[in-house]
């Protein structure tokens, strides 16, 4: 029985052992020693070039060296160090230029919306209905703003029964003017209000006009006579 336990061991160790060889010459089986050796180079070096550029900041004799902040893990690589050098300033470019178009696309994007809002002075008091000036600036947006930022914001008010109607009574205007299957998205948005309204520019105006002296000449008559032509 002693014999027969062993050979039948044996007989199951080779028959493991022809099936591990067998996927691993047909589908490069993971567990293979040389798979994980270069899967283990490959991520030793793939740590190596994330490594960042520069010389570290060391600590010593109670000071920081440099001063400013500076990396403080391992060196890079002589290789990656080549890399970074020769290719320099790639593909750091690429983050500065997608930083610069963010921020550019954030100041366009505030822009319009300024430009698309209907304050409060745009709206009547009691009524919460568009004024003359109201009116014609959601004119205005509805014909002559581009069509991806056609977008009508509302100002919201201290209240949401005042905010709806003014929402309400935007909606009703902008279907009037451009018909119901043309009608841009209208929502509420939270702003500060910019400008004066048009009455008080007006009224600034008229009070600037009227406050004008009417134009004077400071005239001296003085005492001397012309000539009569040597008489």
């Amino acid at each position: 029985m002693t014999t027969a336990v062993r050979w039948s061991t044996y007989l199951l160790v080779i028959f493991a052992f022809s099936l591990t060889q067998g996927y691993e010459a047909q589908a490069g089986w993971p567990w293979s020693c040389d798979t994980c050796k270069e899967a283990e180079k490959e991520a030793k070096w793939a740590e190596r070039a994330a490594r960042p550029v520069g010389s570290r900041q060391k600590y010593k004799f109670g000071e920081l060296w440099p001063p400013y902040p500076r990396p403080t893990g391992p060196k890079q690589h002589f290789w990656n160090r080549y890399h970074h050098a020769h290719y320099w300033p790639y593909p750091y470019q690429c983050e500065d230029r997608a930083y610069v178009r963010d921020v550019m696309d954030r100041q366009m994007h505030n822009g319009w919306a300024d430009q698309t809002t209907l304050y409060a002075y745009h709206f009547e008091k009691d009524t919460n209905k568009l004024t003359e000036a109201g009116l014609m600036h959601l004119r205005w947006i509805l014909t002559h703003a581009p069509e991806s930022r056609r977008t009508v914001f509302v100002q919201s008010a201290n209240e949401s029964i005042e905010s709806q109607e003014r929402l309400a009574n935007v909606q009703y205007a902008a279907s009037q003017m451009a018909g119901d299957d043309n009608l841009p998205p209208t929502m509420l948005r939270l702003a500060p209000t910019y400008g004066r309204p048009a009455r008080e520019e007006d009224m600034k105006y008229r009070a600037y006009i009227g406050s004008i002296l009417p134009p004077r000449i400071l005239y001296t008559p003085g005492g001397g006579t012309a000539s009569n032509g040597g008489n």
